[in-house]
């Protein structure tokens, strides 16, 4: 493999509890994967020189209750950095295959750990990844944690919330405005542990000279808006005022979530500098298949994918979620985010939501993310309708 690019990178990340939980179950990572140096611990902003074997970042949300998120989302964050640490300087797609493949392990780690452990049955964590091993991000998507690129003066987002709300969303059933207030915005259609495989959606960015990323929780993208952090972003350069800033605007609002951001500013002479046709947004990226999964038919045949089907939507999603009570009962909340005003039309929204379910059953997955932290784990939120 060739000398990687003169890219250097600086990068603050920081993690709140919020005002409203008891526990702290968000995590984060900053990763020099060449230099086998990784933190969570940031007293001020870092700076890294890309080495071969690439650099990482992701951001975690756990779920499940009690401190069971918390293990999740730590068990994620270890589990990704191991996978890439012990992988081989690559080109950007067997890189981009290495990324897809470690958040697979990090699931399937976390699902052994919570079938085999009572007191963290349920357990899962979103999981938002970006790195890079060339003038190229990858990003890697679990849940609804968020990656959004600063290039002068916009912010764009570069993933898909898998939430019912996006699905809402882009079905067209409500705008981005109302999903704000909508009560069912804590339900999401994947995370890492909860099913035995997922589908990880890869996105890429071509990074311009200046870049700055954010990866954050919804514990700030809830409460604080795109506008608002785009805001502070251009107010303030110094990434770790910028990311204490946003931080701040979260715990403003109530705090109602842990609240985590990563930041991270991309130059050198790698990075071409950005034009008007640089426009950011979500790119999908197939780097080809890698090694089949274990239990793949090696002739094509039929594989027990979560995404292989949408035909056992009855055996996927609990019976109770199908009926029209559960649309406006036996849901958790988000505190002082969920408002029955975002169902203007109950019979339409139904429909909708029938097939958000359909989509859900199809990534095997239906997560309800906990309200709050619950010291009994046989009733705790953030569980998962599994057959």
């Amino acid at each position: 493999m060739p000398s990687p690019p003169d890219i250097s990178i600086e990068v603050f990340g920081k993690t709140d509890v919020g005002l409203i939980r008891e526990h702290n179950e968000d995590n984060f990572l900053v990763a020099d994967v060449t230099a086998g140096m990784r933190t969570n611990d940031i007293k001020e902003a870092l700076k890294v020189q890309l080495g071969d074997k690439g650099a990482l970042f992701l951001v975690c949300d756990g779920m499940g209750g009690a401190a069971a998120g918390e293990v999740a989302s730590r068990m994620a964050v270890e589990s990704i950095f191991d996978a890439l640490t012990a992988s081989e300087p690559q080109e950007r797609d067997g890189f981009a295959r290495s990324v897809r493949h470690a958040i697979e392990i990090a699931n399937e780690r976390i699902y052994t750990q919570s079938r085999d452990n009572q007191s963290e049955r349920g357990m899962g964590t979103t999981c938002t990844v970006a790195a890079l091993v060339d003038g190229t991000l990858v990003v890697g998507q679990i849940g609804d944690s968020r990656c959004y690129v600063l290039r002068g003066d916009k912010l764009a987002q570069v993933t898909k919330d898998q939430s019912l709300a996006w699905q809402l969303i882009e079905a067209g059933a409500m705008t981005a405005e109302e999903a704000k207030a909508f009560e069912h915005a804590n339900i999401i259609l994947q995370a890492l542990g909860v099913q035995e495989r997922v589908e990880v959606v890869l996105s890429q960015v071509d990074l311009r000279q200046g870049d700055v990323i954010v990866l954050c929780s919804d514990g700030l993208h809830g409460p604080v808006g795109d506008d608002e952090m785009l805001d502070m972003l251009q107010r303030e350069p110094d990434l770790q005022k910028a990311a204490e800033g946003l931080i701040q605007k979260a715990l403003d609002r109530d705090g109602p979530d842990n609240i985590t951001v990563v930041l991270a500013r991309f130059t050198g002479p790698a990075l071409p500098a950005a034009t008007a046709e640089d426009v950011v947004t979500f790119v999908p990226y197939d780097p080809g298949p890698g090694p089949l999964p274990e239990g793949a038919a090696a002739d094509g045949g039929e594989f027990d994918h979560p995404l292989a089907t949408t035909a056992t939507v009855n055996e996927r999603v609990p019976q109770e979620l199908l009926s029209d009570d559960a649309v406006t009962a036996g849901m958790p909340e988000r505190s002082g985010r969920a408002t029955h005003s975002a169902i203007r039309t109950a019979r339409s929204v139904l429909a909708f939501f029938f097939l958000a379910l359909v989509a859900a059953a199809a990534g095997g997955i239906f997560v309800m993310k906990c309200e709050r932290d619950q010291a009994q784990h046989t009733s705790s939120d953030g569980r998962v309708g599994n057959p």
